[in-house]
């Protein structure tokens, strides 16, 4: 965490940037201007200066290992996808899919469920789910903002909760680390696992994706997006601008190809196998227990070795099974690539301008704010709504955990809070937070592979995610205050009852918001989704 801050300042690139993008749905222009603001406070309001320093900050945070990483998995996922399409297996799968699914809610049923049984990686979770059922909601008339938001609902809250995934291995080291320097001698893994029933947020957005699709309710942007698709067929709005530039159309398979289902199931087994092995192997398996080896794992590594494993096994497929020229396989990544060139270009400046955000101390800002009002009973939801300020300005989860894990936990521990709430709170709160945020890793390659226009994304998720975050802040406060260590008829209230209590009011809430809110008031940021 830096070690000063610029104040209430440091909040400002980040909110220009992201209130701009939501306004003009200029996103790279707007990340920039954001960037340029920030770097001009950083060189001492030198705007000039500021202009020069900005270029410098995009080179280094594109050229940091783990964002290079990330990158080259972008473009990886863009050529496999090419290649998918060229094989028409992608076709052939979705035909077999569809000819099982009946109804708009079947598939929406489906695309969330897969979305939280790829559990092993957020981003391949989104890469997969999205892919595979894109085609599928096309048919049934689902709006891609309505696709994306199943992806970055189902996908990054339930692999944050895995017990085996790749944020396990991190979330653990932070807590493991904390207790060493103050001394705890408990289980970092134990207290992991007790700080899932505190996840709120992130439990409650899981449980609002099924109340929504299965009671078939939509509220505020989204409900004007699912109105257009279902009446007008329109899956995208009129003046869209989907974050995947090239469609699969565009990519014609050679009549003389028998596509199979399996040439897009193989790569995609392959993908998750080799993922899986990388990730333990990378923590020092079989040398190490597989808990300990996840918590070392070198997650960018493992889903790099897993997306390129899957492209060299699809280039196997086509050209030694389905027989497909070596010219137009190279023709498929090209356009795959293109796919993924207006993606990558917001991630780089996504992740520029969380850099300049952390820069400018917006971290120590928000917490040295957060510590003058807390209380041992407020401590959960202080911390909750800190870690959503902090990742919704950096547009990264675990950037927040790094920056509040090394100042709530030590406050936890000295005022006798709970520490499994107190955790909980940190990681549920940065998840909302990215959750809310257009400059999110997460939220881009949601709108990605699902072809939605980015900005209606973030405008028709924001509401749901409002409504779970609210709810899961007043579940902490009713946990500081007590309620969860209370007992009824002998039996202990605990944070699972308040959790059901949660769902409850958001199963009454997402009634009242679909039944008689008003929808006709334009959005508030100009999406496109009427």
């Amino acid at each position: 965490m830096p070690a000063e801050t610029h104040g209430v300042i440091s909040l400002l690139p980040a909110l220009f940037a992201i209130v701009l993008t939501l306004a003009s749905r200029q996103v790279l222009l707007s990340l920039f201007t954001g960037i340029w603001i920030g770097a001009t406070i950083l060189v001492g309001w030198n705007p000039i200066g500021g202009a020069a320093y900005s270029l410098q900050l995009v080179i280094n945070s594109v050229t940091e290992s783990f964002n290079s990483k990330l990158l080259l998995f972008t473009f990886l996922s863009g050529a496999m996808l090419g290649m998918i399409f060229l094989s028409g297996g992608m076709n052939a799968l979705a035909q077999r899919i569809i000819a099982r699914i009946k109804t708009r809610k079947q598939a929406a049923l489906g695309t969330s469920v897969l979305g939280m049984l790829i559990f092993v990686d957020s981003y391949a979770s989104t890469m997969i789910t999205g892919s595979v059922m894109r085609p599928i909601t096309d048919k049934f008339d689902i709006s891609r903002e309505k696709l994306a938001y199943l992806l970055d609902s189902t996908t990054s809250p339930v692999v944050s909760v895995a017990v085996v995934s790749t944020w396990v291995g991190f979330e653990v080291g932070l807590i493991r680390e904390q207790f060493a320097s103050l001394g705890i001698d408990q289980s970092a893994f134990v207290v992991f696992l007790q700080s899932i029933p505190f996840r709120f947020y992130s439990l409650l957005a899981v449980a609002l994706v099924f109340i929504l699709v299965v009671m078939d309710w939509d509220f505020g942007p989204m409900q004007r997006a699912e109105r257009r698709a279902k009446e007008e067929g329109k899956v995208l709005g009129d003046d869209a601008d989907p974050l995947i530039e090239t469609r699969e159309e565009d990519i014609v398979t050679p009549d003389y190809v028998d596509s199979r289902w399996w040439y897009f199931a193989a790569p995609i087994v392959a993908l998750v196998a080799v993922t899986g092995f990388g990730l333990l192997y990378s923590g020092g398996w079989p040398g190490q227990a597989p808990v300990e080896a996840l918590k070392d794992a070198a997650t960018a590594d493992a889903i790099l070795w897993g997306v390129f494993s899957a492209c060299a096994l699809l280039l196997a497929i086509l050209v030694g099974h389905a027989r497909v020229e070596l010219e137009a396989v190279s023709d498929a990544i090209f356009e795959g690539f293109k796919m993924v060139m207006f993606p990558v270009a917001v991630l780089s400046l996504a992740w520029t301008i969380g850099s300049v955000s952390q820069a400018l101390g917006v971290g120590a800002f928000v917490v040295s704010v957060a510590q003058g009002v807390i209380t041992p009973a407020i401590l959960p939801a202080v911390v909750f709504l800190a870690a959503a300020i902090i990742s919704f300005s950096i547009g990264t989860s675990w950037g927040t955990m790094s920056i509040m894990f090394p100042v709530a936990v030590p406050l936890a521990y000295q005022l006798g809070a709970p520490l499994p709430g107190a955790i909980g709170a940190i990681l549920t709160g940065s998840l909302f937070g990215d959750h809310c945020s257009p400059i999110s890793d997460t939220t881009v390659l949601s709108s990605m592979f699902a072809g939605a226009d980015h900005v209606d994304h973030v405008n028709t998720q924001i509401p749901y995610a409002l409504l779970s975050g609210t709810v899961a802040t007043g579940l902490f406060l009713a946990d500081g205050y007590g309620v969860s260590s209370l007992t009824v008829s002998g039996y202990g209230v605990g944070p699972l009852a308040l959790l059901g209590v949660g769902v409850l009011i958001l199963f009454v809430a997402a009634y009242y918001l679909s039944q008689h809110a008003d929808v006709s008031v334009p959005n508030a940021f100009g999406s496109s989704s009427d």
